[in-house]
């Protein structure tokens, strides 16, 4: 497996009202605030939207998104930036699989230049990381 760039980062965990709009409220905010998206998942939750985001700027995102009044957690969590083929996140999974880590969640993309950007919560982010680098 090629894998270029491991790192143990924050992602915010944005708690928000389940509500039409939410979407472009969240990611306006960060863009009026002038800050880059690197990662992003949305789900929901009964009455609640849940967003799983990482920032070019973590501290003034959340800043920003606490000012609408929402609620704002850090998670720590393992990006790999990976070439984008068929079998790598296969690959991936094997490698934490047979160190024993759990993957709590997970979630990433391609960035459309044959890179993709995955994203991974586990049950040991460190030792994960050094699983895979």
């Amino acid at each position: 497996m090629t894998v270029n760039i491991v790192n143990e980062e924050t992602e915010l965990h944005v708690i928000t009202p389940n509500e039409p709009g939410i979407f472009g409220r969240v990611l306006g905010t960060l863009a009026h605030a002038g800050i880059n998206l690197r990662a992003l998942c949305v789900s929901s939750q009964g009455e609640e939207g849940h967003f799983l985001i990482i920032t070019a700027d973590n501290k003034k995102a959340e800043k920003a998104l606490k000012t609408l009044g929402y609620k704002v957690k850090p998670n720590k969590v393992v990006t790999v930036e990976v070439s984008d083929r068929i079998g790598v996140g296969a690959e991936i999974g094997a490698l934490l699989g047979n160190a024993v880590i759990d993957i709590k969640y997970a979630y990433g993309s391609s960035n459309g230049e044959e890179r993709s950007l995955l994203v991974f919560n586990t049950s040991n982010n460190k030792k994960a990381a050094d699983t895979l680098r």
